[in-house]
Formats: structure tokens, C-alpha cells, sequence
């Protein structure tokens, strides 16, 4: 949108970014990677990020922020009147843009003041987070996938914050009527943490009559009330209570830790003061205090390390697992039973005030545990652990006791209640990953560390008559995460990345104190706010 403003429709955002802070392409990507970039124009050479004073290229002189006339050599004095063009094209554009995203926020305080004769209630317009504005409405795949923060499957609803809900006295499910301009639509409640006040946000992309077998008639259809005077923010919305109630299908319904220490963070002073805090928060029994045989050392121990800083709960690595693992998908009323079959999920908790909490996200899939608890309960040996640490599933000695699932303290273990394969078209088989087992009715599964992928890179290094490098082996899970938060490989090697990782003062397991020594690990949150920047409504 800043491109198509300053007349260049073609410069992609990173362009634009890029170019305004004035880095080489070494610095640029290792700014990328940090987080923040290091400027000469900040006393004693300090790290700026976004938020901090940085000066751009054109104010600098001699390696020193400079409010002076930047014309003078080594600019000339056309040169000088371009940037000075350009700088003000930048702001121009900045005003322009501010006035043009102003519908896609959700409103403030500061927005209410401006916005004369706003209404106490008004309606953002949003795409959904998983089938967008529609088109991805007969994807099963993203209709069983999790929406980031509600975690609802199958639906949209009409999210508002806990004070707008108990004002209005509504409760989780139950069904609204919102009224803009004569049009009327009927939508679900969603109760959620750190929404504005007074605010309902209403998600297009369902409420479709042709969307196919899976996309029709499904939700409510939020451009039903959508004007093209106000695409984004609606105001002076009646919303009412009608009474009715409508089921919604979610695939967590507990977002509190209650002092479990499941996702650790800190802030970056808090960490520079106590680097170990991840560790200290729990305590570790130590090894030898277990009933279990200890396993013979081989060359590979495979594990993953998990960093919370970098994960944003994009779910995108669900669905990778469910696309490589022949994952089937169950439909609503499965799902609303707590019988979604996916290996891997996205937690999501919060902290803090309910108005303004805390955000976490944390991947959780199968531990591996090195002492798991579900391989004892097992009565046929269908769950099994590896020398090199894998907790392997065997399916055909599956008899779907299920006494693993209710031994894992993770609740990571799949059951299959039905033949969700049952009934398929012939070509239908082309999807399925053939390296891979297709699992039936009445069997345990779970994740396996991709261990198709192992074996492969195994068989690839035997010829070679080498070890599996380091690298080698990429998960599913691991392939599809946009920002690198995701890293398996093997801990034996010490010079491996998932090692090196493993040995940050950051890196914890969750729910050790029950010695299962988990092979998946996490490196806890770190946050580094700008202190000048204050927080939202404070």
C-alpha cells in the first residue's frame, strides 16, 4: 500500500524497509537475524530497534546523528533536494497510510477522539485467519485448523472483549444480532482476552451459499453488512442479545498455566540479570533416580529445540505435520468431542491483566521422552522407545487400549475413533505421503520426528559410507516454520545447531519434575520492549 502511494506499486515491502535504514547486506541480514540493528548514530554504538531514535543516512556526518543541513558535501546540492523530495513524499505517504489503515485497527481511546460522534459500539471487519476472505473456504485442512487465538475449528465468530461482554451480559456461545444501516446479521460470541472495549470484530470468508461441499453454509456472512463507505470499521452498530445459542467447536478451551511453567519468558534485563531463570523455575530430579534401564550410547540421539521468542502461533507447522503424516481430518462434532487428530498444536496462554495480557505461544507435540511414561502401560509393546531416542509407534500391534494416552502428562497421543479413510475415492489415495502408514480404526498415533525423513538421510548416508550431517534431516514441521523457531538434528554431536541450542541458559523441558527427560526442549521467551514506548491504554 506504501509502495502503490509513493507511485512505485512494484517495491515489495522488505525493499522499502530495507532501504530506509541504510544498511549493507551483511549488516541488513544480521539485523534481520538479531532483531535490532546497530547504528553509529546512537551514543556509545548501541542497538536500535524500531522504536528507538535512528538516524537515517541522509542526517549522519561522521559517523554522528546530525540535525544539520544534510546538502552539504559529500550531497549535492541536487541530490540534497531529492532526498529532501523524498523525505517528504515518506511523510506524505505516512499520513496517507495512516488515514487509510485507520478501519483496519481496532479502535483506541486516542481513535474514539478523533473519530467524531463514534458510536460506544462499533464492528472491525477482519479476513479470517485460516481461509482468508473466502477462497480457501473448501480446504478441510484450514477449516480444521485452529484459528491463533480462539482456537475455534470449523466457524467464525464474533469476537468482544470480557468488560464489552459482561456489560452487554453475554456469555461464550451465545448468539448476537448486530444491525448496521438496515442489515442484519447473526453471529456466535467469542469471549477474548486483550480485545478493545467496545469493539466486535466480525471475520469474513464464511456465510458462503457455493463454496463447495465443505465451504457452503457454514458461519454467518460478515459482508452482509459491510458498506463500501466502511469496508474495515463500522460505527454506530446495534448489537443485541437474541437468547439463542450456537455450538462452537474449540480446540482448547484453558488458556491459564495455574503455575505450571509450561511457557517460560522474561524480559531482556531480567535475563541479563538471571540468565538461568528458565531452569530455576522448576525443579529437576536428578538422573539416576529412575526405575528405567538407561540406553547404550549410539551415534544419533535425535531431539528438537523449540524457540518461544521467534514462534508466532502461525499454526503453519500443523499444517506441514498434517500434509507429510497422512493426517485425517474429523469434521466439527469430532473436534468439538476433543477428538482432533493433530500431532502437533499451538498452546496459547495468557498473562496478566485480562484487558491487556501477555501473549504466549508454544508448540506442543510428542516429547520423545527418554523415560516416557506411556511405553510401560502399553499390554501388546505397540509403543516403543528407539536407541537412538525415538518413542515409536508399532500400528498393527495397536489394540487401542488407549492406557498410553491417558499415561502421557503432554496429551500429545492420537486416537483414531472411526475409519476416517473409510469411503474415499480411488484418486483420493494420490494424496496420501506413500512413505508414510495410512492408520484405521481403533489405533494409537503420534508424532514420530518424521522418522520416514531419518531413515531416508539414512539410507542416503550409508551409500556415501558417512554419517547423517547435521542439517540433513528437516521435519515437516521444522521445513514449513516461516521464522526458524523449530530445530531438530542430533544432540550426540555436539557441534550440531539443535546442541548448541540445547546448551543456551534459556533451554528447559516442560513438566521435567516428573523425570521423563523429554527430547524436545524449549528456549524461553525473551522480550525486549522499548521502555519510551508506553503500553496501550496506559
Amino acid at each position: 500500500m506504501l509502495s502503490a502511494v509513493l507511485g512505485q506499486p512494484t517495491r515489495t515491502s522488505y525493499e522499502l524497509v530495507k532501504e530506509a535504514w541504510g544498511l549493507d547486506e551483511k549488516a541488513w541480514r544480521k539485523a534481520v537475524h538479531d532483531g535490532v540493528a546497530k547504528t553509529e548514530g546512537l551514543a556509545g554504538g548501541r542497538s536500535a530497534g524500531l522504536g528507538q531514535n535512528y538516524s537515517p543516512p541522509w542526517q549522519r556526518r561522521g559517523g554522528r546523528a546530525s540535525n544539520k543541513n544534510f546538502a552539504k558535501p559529500p550531497y549535492s546540492r541536487l541530490r540534497a533536494a531529492a532526498l529532501a523530495l523524498r523525505v517528504l513524499r515518506l511523510r506524505a505517504a505516512a499520513l496517507a497510510l495512516r488515514a487509510l489503515t485507520r478501519g483496519l485497527l481496532a479502535s483506541t481511546e486516542v481513535f474514539a477522539q478523533e473519530l467524531p460522534g463514534a458510536s460506544p459500539l462499533e464492528v472491525v471487519f477482519r479476513p479470517d485467519p485460516t481461509i482468508y476472505d473466502g477462497r480457501f473456504a473448501n480446504n478441510a485442512w484450514l477449516q480444521e485448523l485452529p484459528k491463533p487465538l480462539t482456537k475455534t475449528v470449523w466457524d467464525n465468530v464474533a469476537l468482544v472483549s470480557p468488560a464489552t461482554a459482561q456489560r452487554l451480559n453475554l456469555g461464550q456461545e451465545d448468539v448476537i444480532e448486530i444491525r448496521h444501516e438496515g442489515r442484519t446479521i447473526h453471529a456466535p460470541v467469542w469471549i477474548s482476552p486483550g480485545h478493545a472495549h467496545d469493539s466486535v470484530t466480525l471475520f469474513l470468508g464464511y456465510g458462503r451459499t457455493r463454496a463447495g461441499t465443505l465451504g457452503s453454509n457454514r458461519g454467518y456472512n460478515a459482508n452482509s453488512i459491510r458498506t463500501s463507505s466502511a469496508p474495515w470499521l463500522a460505527q454506530n452498530v446495534e448489537v443485541r442479545k437474541t437468547g439463542g445459542r450456537y455450538m462452537l467447536a474449540s480446540t482448547q478451551s484453558h488458556h491459564l498455566m495455574e503455575n505450571r511453567h509450561l511457557a517460560r519468558r522474561a524480559s531482556a534485563t531480567e535475563y541479563g540479570e538471571h540468565p538461568n531463570f528458565a531452569k530455576e523455575e522448576t525443579q529437576v530430579p536428578p538422573r539416576e533416580l529412575t526405575l528405567y534401564p538407561e540406553y547404550p550410547p549410539e551415534n544419533y540421539a535425535w531431539g528438537m529445540a523449540i524457540d518461544l521468542s521467534t514462534c508466532i502461533g502461525c499454526n503453519a507447522c500443523v499444517v506441514a505435520c498434517q500434509a507429510e503424516n497422512n493426517i485425517p481430518v474429523v469434521g466439527k462434532l469430532e473436534a468439538s468431542r476433543s477428538r482432533e487428530m493433530h500431532w502437533l498444536r499451538i498452546d496459547t496462554y495468557y498473562e496478566g491483566d485480562v484487558d491487556q495480557p501477555e501473549m504466549l505461544f508454544q508448540p506442543m507435540l510428542c516429547q520423545h521422552c527418554e523415560k516416557a511414561p506411556c511405553e510401560p502401560v502399553c499390554p501388546v509393546a505397540a509403543t516403543t522407545h528407539s536407541n537412538e531416542g525415538l518413542n515409536e509407534m508399532t500400528y498393527n500391534r495397536c489394540v487401542g487400549t488407549r492406557y498410553c494416552s491417558n499415561n502421557c502428562p503432554y496429551k500429545v497421543r492420537r486416537f483414531n475413533f472411526f475409519d476416517f479413510h473409510a469411503g474415499e475415492r480411488p484418486s483420493m489415495s494420490l494424496l496420501y505421503n506413500p512413505d508414510v502408514t495410512v492408520r484405521s480404526r481403533g489405533v494409537m498415533e503420534k508424532c514420530t520426528y518424521c522418522v520416514q525423513r531419518i531413515n531416508h538421510a539414512r539410507i542416503d548416508a550409508k551409500k556415501e559410507d558417512r554419517l547423517i550431517r547435521d542439517g540433513e534431516v528437516v521435519t515437516a514441521c521444522q521445513g514449513a516454520c516461516p521464522a526458524d523457531a523449530i530445530v531438530f538434528g542430533n544432540i550426540a554431536d555436539p557441534n550440531s545447531r539443535v546442541a548448541k541450542l540445547k546448551a543456551e541458559p534459556r533451554n528447559y523441558g516442560v513438566l521435567t519434575e516428573l523425570n521423563t527427560r523429554p527430547r524436545t526442549t524449549y528456549l524461553a521467551k525473551i522480550t525486549n520492549p522499548n521502555p519510551e514506548v508506553p503500553k496501550v491504554g496506559a
